[in-house]
């Protein structure tokens, strides 16, 4: 199952590529650590070569829906593009791309 999902994202970022899209894949980390806490990173690549990893800021909540948010807006304050593809498996930042942010808002 794992491959099939491999190959899928492959084909995937192969047509948005063939379409001029510059695509760039982001990757949150978090991990509770003794006597300090919880703490957060984040990934953000893309073939061109990009290649950034970051922790969060201390005065960020250290939780990976911060970091999978501030691992997009790097991504998309990275380049001048003006077609970006984000490859996250952020729900979160899927669903505020997709809208749902609005939503968020309201409540």
């Amino acid at each position: 199952r794992k491959l099939q999902e491999v190959c899928a994202v492959e084909n995937a970022t192969e047509r948005l590529q063939s379409k001029g899209f510059l695509v760039i894949c982001t990757d949150d980390s978090a991990e509770i650590l003794p006597r300090i806490g919880g703490i957060a990173g984040y990934g953000v690549y893309s073939e061109c070569g990009l290649s950034i990893s970051a922790f969060l800021p201390t005065n960020q909540r250290q939780i990976v829906n911060t970091a999978e948010l501030f691992a997009a807006i790097q991504a998309l304050g990275s380049t001048d593009s003006a077609k970006v593809a984000i490859c996250t498996d952020s729900s979160y930042v899927y669903g505020g791309a997709a809208g749902s942010a609005r939503r968020w808002k309201v409540r």
